[in-house]
């Protein structure tokens, strides 16, 4: 008896053993068929049956798809991510330069400002309307023949500065609480650099920087300069056109290093003024109204840039300074080498016109020259420049 009662306890054990296997394999089989149909719906077929149109389907009941599933992400590099931010901190600031539409009839169409109307893009300074441009928008036109445009809103043009030197032109518009762009620094750019211009109409270019000095150099009479007319400007890459004559050239910290100024696609020739060739008299325009530079009165060459002078640096004053200007009443003569300003080398960074523009009319300015091969200092007083 005791054999059978050892046998049935053992039948009895096996029997739960199996019992229990069966039970966690129905629980195991019950999970992987859901992660199973969950896996199949979202990444096999994301479409139900129930969302299939057939032929025979009621068509008074268009079919509503759902929305894909999307996850906001950046899917470029890193440069992609500054261009945008570059782009998102000067776009708000942007204005067009229209040519001011004559008084039609009642049609409204005949008022609206297209594409083709664009005269050139401008650029908020300051809030309460001083606009930025280049004279080369605006040409010759009395400041009541043309408008600025700012989120479909035409202004008239109350007062128009324009710098000869650097060719910027200053509007002023009646206006207040306006967003406004930040200035940098021109010095900062560099060969192969990213830039970015955007113009009025939202478009945008990616270019790079080629040439931070450029200068033309078609005849030997571009190589004579004056102190009273700028010659160097940033070249750029040229994929840019018309349309962006007056825009600002930003760099990645969406801050405005130039203004586009020449756009000849025809000589592959994009070039744009640097900010700090108009930055010193910006102060002054906007309290005086008016454009206040320092008056020398010289022409000169850069021997910087030419390959067989025997003085790698300096101003060579190339014609004798006419009388009653400061040049010549310093006494400064034709053959003069001008080495230094207070001190800092006139030089292919810092030529003679970029080194006297960052002083003001009545300044006093020590200049080291040489002389038939003798080094000597002048005094020169800066005096301000004519009309």
């Amino acid at each position: 008896m005791k054999f059978f009662k050892n046998g049935k306890n053992k039948i009895s054990n096996a029997n739960r053993f199996i019992s229990q296997v069966v039970v966690l394999a129905v629980i195991f089989g019950f999970f992987a068929g859901v992660v199973g149909q969950i896996f199949a719906d979202v990444y096999i077929n994301p479409w139900p049956e129930s969302l299939i149109q057939s032929p025979g389907d009621n068509q008074d009941n268009p079919l509503n798809l759902p929305e894909l599933r999307r996850v906001k992400r950046f899917l470029g590099i890193e440069q992609d991510f500054e261009v945008e931010k570059s782009i998102a901190q000067a776009l708000p600031a942007m204005v067009g330069v229209y040519l001011k539409k004559a008084p039609g009839d009642n049609d409204p169409l005949s008022q609206i400002y297209l594409p083709k109307d664009l005269l050139g893009n401008g650029f908020i300074l300051t809030s309460d309307g001083w606009i930025l441009t280049h004279q080369f928008v605006v040409q010759d036109l009395a400041q009541d023949k043309f408008v600025v445009v700012y989120k479909n809103e035409k202004f008239a043009i109350d007062q128009v500065v324009i710098d000869s030197m650097s060719g910027i032109a200053f509007l002023k518009i009646s206006a207040n609480n306006l967003p406004v762009v930040v200035l940098g620094d021109s010095d900062e750019i560099t060969l192969g650099q990213l830039a970015v211009t955007i113009n009025f109409l939202g478009e945008v270019v990616v270019t790079n920087i080629k040439d931070s000095f450029y200068q033309p150099k078609n005849s030997a009479n571009d190589f004579v300069l004056s102190t009273e007319q700028y010659s160097q400007a940033v070249l750029l890459e040229n994929d840019i056109s018309d349309l962006y004559l007056g825009s600002p050239l930003l760099n990645l910290a969406g801050e405005v290093t130039g203004v586009i100024n020449q756009i000849d696609l025809s000589q592959g020739v994009v070039t744009a003024v640097p900010i700090n060739q108009f930055r010193p008299i910006t102060l002054g325009v906007l309290k005086n109204h008016f454009v206040k530079r320092p008056y020398l009165g010289l022409v000169y060459l850069d021997l910087s840039k030419i390959s067989d002078s025997s003085q790698p640096q300096g101003a060579l004053i190339y014609k004798k300074p006419l009388s009653n200007t400061p040049a010549a009443d310093a006494g400064l003569a034709v053959g003069d080498i001008i080495v230094s300003v207070d001190g800092q080398p006139v030089d292919s960074n810092d030529n003679l016109t970029k080194l006297i523009q960052q002083y003001q009319p009545g300044d006093q300015v020590n200049l080291d020259i040489i002389r038939d091969g003798k080094q000597l200092a002048k005094i020169v007083t800066l005096s301000l420049m004519p009309e």
